[in-house]
């Protein structure tokens, strides 16, 4: 069975039953192409190494072929080093002599790897063959995948054309990339060429920073939003890091060039993805922050007066057209049916997005229950950078904190403190920390504090590429904003 088959329970459409299904009489196996890989991993130790690097089990049709580079690839790393080790054909024919596998791989036997080691084959088409095995299995794994689809057309009529669509693009990226020509090496020369390139556009000023986020204190530290970066935005609950999500994401939007055509434009489209609050709850918030006027008051039109309506009607006018920013508020939490939405998004946009915000990261489920959550949110936030970096787009994914930043005295939060996996500290180009706990003001009773809510305190915990620090920002709940003071 191919690891895509077992995949294939994060598609919405399928059938367990049929997974376990192969089609026997499929036309996309070759028996003489199994056996010359065979026969030349144990002729040759590169080639045993480059078969066992990018071949499994899965790729083998045959049942006994299957089994022989199984046991190969288990005596060759079957090492106190954990270092591949070499086995020619002999030493394969001594193992299979000493019975070590009658029990795990019945079919080994004398006579099998003699008859392969008897094939007449050519050196030079071993890489030939191990593409062809690679082809022949993702032509396995499609006809499998439209057997269980028509199957379950067939069945169920909850099924719905962009499921149907879903899965099928989610089914060709796992496919695609299984080949030896995805390589990603560059050579130094051409890394240098293009180091060259930059240092010489840097001096002219012609290379942009980054997307920068409208805050002098974040921006300082962090040189703009750059391309494949992961963001992580993390606060205990209501500092406020759906505010500052949303006015970094209002500020990106609403940035304005000049084009060639000297056109007023707004360059940058921005994805805010919240599986928290709907979207006309964001867009509340947005009016709120763009307009000043409370957020309670837009909540309850009739608190409103005659000048708040004025300077609404005057901020709608001049904001209603802003088509860059995307809000999504579909209640499907997996991590696949995010990815696919933001992949679609980023087609159909002109120029595609530069700036994802996902509101928050816990409660995001992975696309395989695995019975730990730890490692859930560790695929999850490995998802999320891996996507930044192929779509070449900054993501800020919002987090919380544990509890155990209450505890400290001065609530200050720590890296420790992102809750539920240490994976996303890893994963993370940055990491922002808001608190305002630690900027409480101690009065003549030592065990008072009165709490001043406009000053957060804005930490940057992690910077991959550049500084770490600390800043202050004024926050107003009321408006849902922040700004900061003018030195």
């Amino acid at each position: 069975m191919s690891k895509n088959k077992k995949n294939f329970n994060k598609y919405h459409n399928f059938e367990f039953s049929l997974l376990n299904q192969v089609n026997e009489n499929t036309l996309f196996k070759d028996n003489l192409a199994e056996q010359t890989v065979l026969n030349l991993m144990m002729l040759d130790s590169e080639k045993q190494q480059l078969a066992s690097q990018y071949l499994s089990s899965e790729y083998f049709f045959f049942s006994s072929n299957r089994q022989l580079f199984e046991f190969i690839k288990e005596k060759r790393n079957k090492t106190i080093s954990g270092m591949g080790v070499f086995h020619d054909f002999y030493e394969i024919k001594t193992f299979i002599e000493n019975d070590e596998t009658k029990n795990k791989y019945p079919l080994v036997t004398v006579k099998l790897i003699n008859e392969i080691n008897t094939l007449f084959v050519n050196e030079d088409n071993f890489l030939a063959n191990v593409e062809h095995l690679i082809e022949l299995n993702k032509l396995r794994n499609l006809e499998v995948f439209y057997q269980v689809s028509l199957n379950s057309l067939s069945h169920n009529k909850e099924i719905t054309w962009t499921n149907s669509i879903q899965d099928f693009e989610t089914f060709l990226e796992e496919n695609f990339s299984n080949s030896l020509h995805n390589s990603s090496f560059v050579s130094f020369k051409k890394a240098t060429d293009e180091f060259e390139s930059l240092i010489e556009k840097g001096r002219r000023n012609e290379i942009p920073e980054g997307l920068k986020t409208g805050f002098n204190t974040l921006d300082n530290l962090l040189k703009g939003l750059k391309a494949g970066q992961l963001v992580i935005l993390a606060a205990r609950p209501g500092v406020g890091k759906t505010a500052l999500a949303l006015n970094i994401a209002k500020n990106i939007t609403q940035e304005e060039t000049i084009n060639s055509n000297h056109e007023i434009i707004r360059p940058y489209s921005c994805a805010f993805i919240s599986l928290e609050m709907p979207y006309m709850e964001l867009t509340l918030r947005l009016y709120s922050s763009m307009s000043n006027i409370p957020l309670a008051k837009l909540q309850k039109p009739s608190l409103l007066d005659s000048t708040e309506m004025t300077s609404l009607r005057s901020t709608i006018a001049t904001n209603k057209d802003l088509t860059n920013l995307y809000l999504d508020d579909n209640t499907s939490s997996k991590i696949s049916d995010i990815i696919w939405k933001i992949r679609q998004l980023n087609k159909e946009i002109p120029g595609g997005l530069q700036l994802i915000v996902i509101d928050y990261l816990q409660l995001i489920s992975g696309s395989e229950f695995s019975g730990n959550r730890q490692n859930e949110i560790a695929q999850i936030s490995r998802s999320l950078k891996l996507l930044a970096l192929d779509l070449k787009i900054p993501i800020i994914a919002l987090s919380q904190l544990s509890r155990t930043v209450e505890t400290r005295e001065n609530k200050r939060p720590q890296l420790s403190d992102l809750r539920e996996s240490g994976a996303i500290e890893q994963d993370a180009d940055i990491v922002i920390f808001l608190s305002r706990n630690i900027l409480h003001k101690k009065t003549n009773n030592e065990n008072e504090f009165i709490e001043n809510h406009s000053i957060t305190e804005v930490t940057i915990a992690k910077n991959r590429n550049g500084q770490v620090g600390y800043g202050e920002m004024l926050y107003d709940g009321k408006i849902v904003t922040f700004w900061e003071e003018t030195k």
